[in-house]
């Protein structure tokens, strides 16, 4: 989901028009990426929805939901 979702902008290079680099620097195009941000996507894209900006890649609120179980799971 996060590649669907997310890497359009937030990758190395990104594919979205008018998106030159990633945003913040933030690079979610590897498992690396991922797991280092896993706190900035949850509470950005799953708790709220700031992300993506206007809902972009029309992220579902099951998925929102997905990302919030993800997160918390992975603190346990």
């Amino acid at each position: 989901m996060i590649d669907s979702r997310c890497t359009e902008c937030h990758s190395a290079t990104p594919g979205h028009e008018g998106v030159f680099e990633a945003p913040k620097d933030v690079k979610l195009d590897s498992d690396a990426g991922i797991a280092n941000h896993a706190a900035q996507i949850a509470m950005e894209a799953g708790f709220s929805t700031a992300m993506p900006p206007g809902n972009v890649s029309e992220i579902t609120p099951a998925e929102r939901t997905l990302l919030m179980q993800w997160y918390q799971e992975s603190r346990s």
